[in-house]
């Protein structure tokens, strides 16, 4: 798997998924951070894709990217979100795209992420 998608909903995870797959880029999709954790272990992605709902205060995402980070720390993040939290960086392993976004943005973030 070239990418891990960590999606609540489904709809969106599935166009997710599919635009990535009509690039050629194998992404496999989980409902959360757990699955993604367990997802990980026999095969570790090259890039992450999760989301953050500030409207909740849900920074679940943030939490979780950091987490996978520490664990595979060449592994790639990219944070979805309709704001980003004004008070946070990012390393050079993560990227954040503002939703809505046009696949597009997603595609090439990905690439540029991915090693080789």
């Amino acid at each position: 798997m070239d990418v891990l998608i960590v999606e609540q909903n489904e709809l969106l995870a599935a166009v997710l998924a599919d635009a990535l797959a009509d690039e050629g880029i194998e992404a496999a999709v989980v409902r959360d951070e757990a699955e993604a954790m367990t997802a990980c272990e026999p095969d570790v992605p090259q890039v992450v894709v999760t989301g953050i709902n500030r409207r909740r205060d849900d920074m679940r995402g943030l939490v979780f990217g950091r987490a996978i980070r520490k664990r595979c720390p060449l592994l790639a993040v990219i944070y979805m979100a309709a704001l980003w939290p004004a008070q946070l960086t990012l390393c050079s392993h993560e990227r954040f795209l503002a939703k809505p976004m046009a696949m597009g943005s997603l595609i090439q973030t990905v690439r540029e992420l991915m090693p080789g």
